[in-house]
């Protein structure tokens, strides 16, 4: 009866395997040792339902893709904030197409019928870093820029089973997502693997209701958010623990009836904050900024928003015309203090253009793109507001 007086925190997750340390933390009683009561709530609809959730109050906190709560803030959601990192380390995504496709390779995608679970989904996200990667993005960058033409068509298929039954009546050309959620699949040949691609920012995030946050709650309300992050850093720093390898192994196995290989590939790659670099209470800006960027090609976040701020922010010259073109990455910190996300070497996973060095220097675009480019200042600032400020 004790555990009942104990606060209560409704926690989003996705069913997959990334899911394992906030499974161990409940079921080893790591959240009720610090006074917390944490009720898992499965969404397999992923990110667009934590997101839903936590809008209309059946969630306090979730565990979901960064791109996706991105875009649920950039549309102009304020139930929540991102408060931290889950899964530092990239999400690796399979580029699936049907077993009698005629495509071989991501290269014949081009102008082709993507499948995706939503609009704003990294489901219809990736496919935007895809092109980008094998320059497709023809007439500019943003859908609003002067002669631009979008790389695919998007077909709304709501679930894995629409999008896998998809590309082999051939109603759509291919779908992405997650690799080893995907590999049951490619090893019984209901779909086929073409390619695999990785964006440049950490995979999952971790978003709270602003209830809990400090311009709307009570001091007991933020510490108990501060106890979840402080219990969550340390059972993922055990998870992944060398020590307790072979434990993690048969746990993700247990949980997910996937095979030891697969989950050893999958854990090799796979990478969680450490506490040493502040668990998961951390958040990389500048990941944050690259996949703003991306949102802005995808057309999920674009000028049309928050246009009063932007233009009362937007400089302008004596003559009252369009200012020096705004810089993309423009860091206000250190490089000591930023958590650079270390990409691939595969070329296919990790063009030139993107490599880790990068990301940190400003890159101009072309005048005609630029000129529908939310100034760097405000795309920061928003993205202030959608992190936690203790």
């Amino acid at each position: 009866m004790v555990a009942s007086t104990l606060p209560i925190l409704r926690v989003g997750f996705v069913p997959e395997h990334f899911s394992s340390p906030l499974h161990r933390a409940v079921e080893l009683g790591y959240f009720e040792r610090e006074g917390i009561i944490v009720e898992r709530v499965c969404c397999p609809g992923g990110t667009g339902e934590m997101t839903t959730k936590l809008i209309d109050g059946s969630l306090d906190i979730a565990i979901a893709l960064t791109e996706g709560l991105l875009a649920g803030i950039a549309k102009g959601h304020d139930a929540y904030k991102i408060v931290g990192t889950y899964v530092e380390s990239p999400l690796c995504w399979a580029i699936s197409v049907g077993q009698k496709s005629r495509h071989t390779s991501r290269a014949t995608l081009k102008n082709g019928t993507i499948g995706v679970s939503r609009l704003g989904s990294g489901s219809h996200i990736i496919p935007f870093v895809l092109a980008e990667q094998e320059g497709w993005l023809e007439g500019g960058a943003l859908p609003a820029g002067e002669g631009y033409k979008a790389p695919f068509e998007f077909k709304v298929l709501h679930n894995f089973a629409n999008l896998r039954d998809s590309v082999n009546d051939n109603s759509s050309d291919a779908f992405l997502w997650e690799r080893f959620t995907t590999k049951p699949y490619h090893d019984t040949n209901e779909v086929r693997l073409v390619d695999t691609i990785t964006p440049p920012w950490p995979a999952f995030m971790i978003a709270a209701s602003v209830q809990h946050l400090p311009a709307t709650a009570d001091t007991d309300s933020k510490n108990v958010i501060s106890k979840f992050l402080s219990v969550l850093s340390r059972s993922t720093s055990e998870f992944t623990d060398p020590k307790n390898y072979n434990h993690s192994i048969q746990y993700v196995q247990d949980k997910m009836s996937y095979n030891k290989q697969d989950v050893e590939d999958w854990f090799s790659g796979v990478r969680y904050p450490s506490e040493k670099s502040g668990g998961c209470a951390g958040v990389q800006q500048e990941a944050l900024l690259t996949c703003s960027r991306v949102l802005l090609e995808a057309g999920v976040l674009h000028k049309g928003q928050d246009t009063d701020a932007v233009e009362e922010h937007r400089p302008r010259s004596a003559q009252g015309q369009e200012p020096e073109l705004p810089r993309v990455y423009v860091p206000d910190t250190t490089h000591a203090q930023l958590q650079p996300i270390v990409l691939p070497a595969h070329p296919r996973l990790s063009p030139p253009h993107h490599q880790v060095q990068d990301l940190w220097q400003p890159q101009r675009l072309p005048p005609r793109v630029a000129s529908k480019m939310i100034p760097h200042n405000i795309l920061r600032q928003r993205l202030n507001k959608t992190l936690s400020r203790s």
